[in-house]
């Protein structure tokens, strides 16, 4: 399959576009941070001030920065960091405490906030105020398993207790695998160290990190960052997974060196200079984007789909459109069913879509297909890397998803096309 990740600059941000057999399928929107200094960078760490706590929602108001205020629910705050006071089990207004920023601020809400820092890298998440190790719910069991009798080998809890965090294992750290030993030998790891080197350097990094934060606490004033995670286009390659895409391509010089910097290993890499052509004209960048705040998805089939996100929720609707039963003992309309669920799963992602959903799938299935509908959708969401449940099926026949919300849905950051 050929697929490329672009990364272009338009209209004073920045887009990562995940492109597979030329249809465009993941969109990530970054503000320039240079344009944008008043915002709160996801995973960034600051020391924020309560302004009140409200025990009725079980949350506290905090202003983060400039002003701008972030919600801390208090179950997010168990272990709170207070810079100008010694903690004692209450947090209360003209607190200063450490925060960083967990989900962006979506619509009338604030961004959300959680005392439960974490470090990221490309094979872990570093967590601190916890001791164990947790794994991705994609990861293969056998590499699960191969990872988990290196970390005996290494006696890393006690390491992980000794530093008071705990590490959360990501899926790419099947990547650091030795194919031949996973396919052939069920108990092998890469015998060449890429696994043990790759890893602990990159967990070494991550203590580094944190240290570096909590220890700047004593000396730095209320509202300072303490830390600041890479640019969010650098995220965006980090983190989605390496098989995704067969290179990066980008047309612009400093954005370019900026990822041969922070990945020197990736040999994929392209600096698109041809005149002749747009980097936007060959990948047709305006059409897709349209396409994806467009209303109307049309499936091969005929069929096709109408997508209205409101206020309190989104709403999907699946119509035969063009096509006509002729046979009604056929199961045409199944069929139609769960090729609309291949491209919901799509367009969730796509667009970004979060919060409730509701699905209205065509309602000519009986109860066994309805279940093994609800089954084959929830196989599909399973693989979307922000947390996807199908929820269930309505008695009238509607369906209900959820995803979490972290980023801005695609039509609300895109500044204009």
């Amino acid at each position: 399959m050929s697929s490329a990740l672009l990364i272009i600059e338009r209209n004073e941000q920045i887009l990562s576009l995940l492109y597979q057999e030329n249809r465009l399928i993941q969109v990530k929107v970054h503000e320039k941070r240079e344009d944008n200094l008043s915002s709160l960078p996801l995973n960034a760490i600051y020391i924020g001030k309560v302004k009140n706590v409200v025990p009725s929602i079980d949350a506290a108001f905090v202003e983060v920065c400039n002003g701008q205020m972030g919600f801390l629910p208090m179950k997010y705050a168990k272990n709170p960091i207070i810079v100008n006071r010694k903690y004692d089990g209450r947090i209360v207004a003209g607190d200063e405490i450490l925060v960083q920023i967990e989900k962006e601020g979506i619509k009338t809400k604030d961004p959300g906030l959680t005392c439960n820092l974490s470090f990221a890298g490309k094979y872990c998440v570093l967590t601190t105020g916890k001791h164990n190790i947790g794994y991705s719910s994609k990861l293969h069991p056998r590499i699960k398993d191969m990872v988990k009798k290196k970390f005996e080998e290494w006696n890393l809890e006690n390491t992980l207790h000794d530093e008071n965090v705990g590490i959360v294992v990501r899926t790419n750290v099947s990547s650091l695998m030795d194919e031949v030993n996973f396919t052939e030998n069920e108990a092998g790891v890469d015998n060449n160290g890429n696994f043990e080197d790759a890893f602990k350097s990159e967990l070494d990094t991550l203590f580094v990190q944190k240290r570096k934060v909590l220890d700047s606490v004593s000396y730095r004033t209320c509202f300072s960052c303490l830390y600041q995670p890479i640019e969010g286009y650098l995220l965006d390659i980090r983190d989605t997974y390496e098989d995704a895409f067969d290179k990066i391509v980008t047309n612009n010089s400093s954005m370019y060196h900026k990822i041969r910097e922070e990945f020197p290993y990736m040999d994929n890499v392209e600096l698109y200079e041809d005149s002749r052509i747009s980097l936007e004209k060959l990948y047709s960048v305006d059409t897709r984007l349209k396409e994806a705040l467009d209303e109307r998805v049309w499936l091969k089939s005929g069929a096709y789909l109408i997508i209205q996100q409101t206020e309190a929720l989104t709403v999907i609707d699946v119509n035969s459109g063009k096509i006509q039963k002729k046979n009604p003992k056929d199961d045409i309309y199944f069929e139609i069913n769960k090729e609309a669920a291949r491209e919901i799963a799509i367009q969730l992602q796509l667009r970004n879509l979060s919060g409730i959903i509701i699905i209205d799938f065509i309602s000519h299935n009986t109860k066994e297909q309805d279940n093994e509908l609800l089954s084959y959708l929830n196989g599909l969401v399973k693989k979307d890397s922000v947390k996807t449940n199908v929820i269930d099926m309505t008695s009238l026949g509607l369906v209900e998803v959820t995803r979490k919300k972290i980023h801005k849905s695609l039509k609300e950051q895109l500044k204009y096309l």
